[in-house]
């Protein structure tokens, strides 16, 4: 067989195994590697996955975003994934979600929006939650807050939920935990 006759078979050969892998794939589900995106971010361009970005000005957030989607007109919507045993977003995912907005928009000037998604991959499956984000100046306010505790300048304040004590790392040191005990 001559040298063009086994280029062409082995052109061949390669279409057939792309089609293949190609099709496998489609039938296995893996080709919609978004398929478990809200309506409202199919389409939109992936921009940011698994970054950190840092605020400038008198406070500073740094902030790891774990995926952020740009839509057409240049609006990024920030996406937190997370994995637990019950589907549900708890107010620190907004937090969380929060200063990425403030630490992308920061750094990159881009415009972020005022909403984000928490995806909660549960025995359930995957489920995606629309939140709100917190305003700048109330981000600002927790960094703050924070640098206080940390200074000693203020005084830590028990949370709502008693159950959050029950878990804390810092529970021991706390003066008045037996006061809240039962």
């Amino acid at each position: 067989m001559s040298t063009e006759a086994w280029l062409l078979v082995l052109a061949g050969l390669a279409c057939v195994a792309v089609v293949c892998v190609a099709t496998g794939a489609r039938l296995r589900g893996g080709a919609r590697t978004d398929a478990w995106l809200p309506p409202e971010l199919k389409g939109q361009r992936l921009a940011y996955v698994e970054r950190t970005f840092r605020s400038d000005g008198d406070v500073q957030v740094v902030a790891r975003v774990d995926r952020a989607y740009r839509n057409g007109a240049g609006v990024i919507t920030l996406v937190e994934l997370k994995s637990r045993t019950t589907d549900r977003v708890w107010s620190a995912d907004i937090v969380e979600l929060s200063a990425q907005r403030v630490a992308l928009a920061g750094e990159t000037g881009e415009p972020v929006a005022g909403i984000g998604w928490v995806v909660v991959q549960s025995a359930v499956g995957r489920t995606a939650h629309r939140v709100s984000l917190l305003s700048q100046d109330a981000v600002h306010d927790l960094v703050s807050r924070r640098a206080d505790l940390l200074a000693g300048v203020a005084l830590p304040r028990y949370p709502a939920t008693r159950g959050l004590c029950a878990s804390c790392a810092y529970r021991r040191r706390c003066d008045s935990t037996e006061s809240r005990d039962t």
